[in-house]
């Protein structure tokens, strides 16, 4: 089989309504900050999380990949490599995200600390100076070993080189090793942090989880996409999509477990320095949330995908991806408001104009990123050593 070059193309139509999202976006952060500041920064960071998490999956699925020497991957590799463009714009963003650091973290505050013994003995790490630093390290690291990964990949589609293969799966190694250190104490930072009292030995997994569902199902959701305006026709085969149901599948059940083994450890132990996570979020007004926030993460995609007609279906796919994308977002919201909203002495949840403006214009600005990175470079890598072997995958 031949494969040849396809290139997206963005269209200005297209383009214009993306950026009329970002500018809703705009919009409604400047409504935030204007009538309920402390609402607003909780949006950001939840936004600014997500989207970070997001571009990092793509560079994870596409690093696992290729250091395994899988097939799978090869033919819709590109999109998952879009992703990690959204990378400089996210650091972008988390400076920013320190202009609001007093509004979320109650560790920033030198008089909270000064009556806190706990948080006395945990300011050698929760402290401005080094959370900034921090913050550029992880970019710093993120951003040079994902331009790496995309630029050996790119150069590869221009020649096949079996050198340029061995690259890529060493610069995967250092980006898997350097990614499972950074992306933990990046979580505690932005997100365990905002409860800084609160501690979980397994909460770098947990956030991990999130993240690598989420990125399949942009990437499900993505490819269904193009293929309805005629990308990608004869590369993206019912076989491949089975293969993506079952990523969804099986990593959505992983998702659980470690929600549930969080959940069950903390409870079963009994500690109070753990259990105030829960007891927030499980006995007050957060508690309908709670519970539908596992049911949209697992409990209905595990029913959808249970049968293989269904993971092949893209009918099917496209929902579950759709209710896990919005999924993943609300499992972060539940991360960080109830803490943030409960030193502001807000006891509800909020999710209205502010909160799904903000998303749009994140998500807006996201997909002019991605798109613009997948109108450069051909959608399909066609000198990718497995591209033959993943088109021709059956199950």
């Amino acid at each position: 089989m031949e494969i040849k070059e396809e290139k997206f193309i963005f269209k200005p139509e297209l383009k214009n309504l993306m950026i009329t999202g970002v500018v809703v976006g705009a919009l409604c952060t400047i409504f935030g900050f204007v009538t309920e500041s402390q609402r607003a920064w909780v949006n950001y960071l939840i936004n600014f999380y997500y989207f970070v998490s997001l571009g990092l999956s793509g560079a994870v699925i596409v690093a696992i990949a290729s250091l395994t020497n899988a097939s799978w991957a090869a033919p819709f590799k590109r999109i998952p490599e879009a992703f990690t463009k959204f990378l400089p714009i996210g650091f972008l963003l988390g400076l920013g995200l320190i202009v609001g650091i007093h509004s979320i973290y109650e560790w920033s505050h030198a008089d909270i600390v000064a009556k806190d013994e706990l948080l006395q003995l945990k300011q050698a790490f929760l402290n401005t100076k080094f959370y900034i630093v921090r913050l550029f390290i992880f970019f710093g690291v993120w951003i040079f070993t994902t331009k790496m990964l995309t630029k050996l990949s790119y150069k590869q589609d221009k020649k096949l080189n079996d050198s340029i293969t061995g690259q890529i799966v060493k610069w995967s190694a250092i980006f898997l090793v350097t990614f499972g250190f950074s992306y933990s104490l990046a979580s505690f930072d932005w997100i365990m942090s905002v409860k800084p009292h609160w501690f979980s030995t397994i909460f770098g997994v947990y956030t991990f989880s999130g993240m690598f569902v989420n990125g399949f199902a942009v990437i499900t959701f993505t490819l269904i996409w193009l293929q309805e305006r005629g990308y990608l026709a004869d590369i993206i085969t019912e076989d491949i999509y089975h293969d993506l149901g079952k990523f969804l599948f099986g990593f959505a059940t992983f998702w659980a477990y470690i929600w549930l083994s969080q959940f069950l450890l903390i409870w079963y132990s009994n500690i109070p320095e753990e259990t105030m996570y829960y007891t927030t979020r499980y006995h007050h007004t957060w508690d309908w949330l709670f519970i539908f926030n596992f049911a949209i993460n697992w409990f209905i995609p595990f029913l959808a995908l249970m049968t293989r007609k269904s993971k092949r279906s893209k009918f099917v796919l496209k929902r579950v991806a759709v209710l896990l994308i919005i999924g993943h977002w609300l499992d972060i919201y539940l991360m960080v408001a109830p803490d943030v909203y409960e030193h502001a002495h807000i006891t509800n949840p909020s999710i209205g104009l502010i909160e799904i403006g903000m998303s749009i214009g994140f998500g807006s600005l996201f997909f002019i990123v991605v798109a613009n990175a997948l109108s450069k470079q051909s959608l399909v890598a066609v000198n990718d050593p497995y591209i033959e072997e993943g088109i021709h995958l059956h199950q």
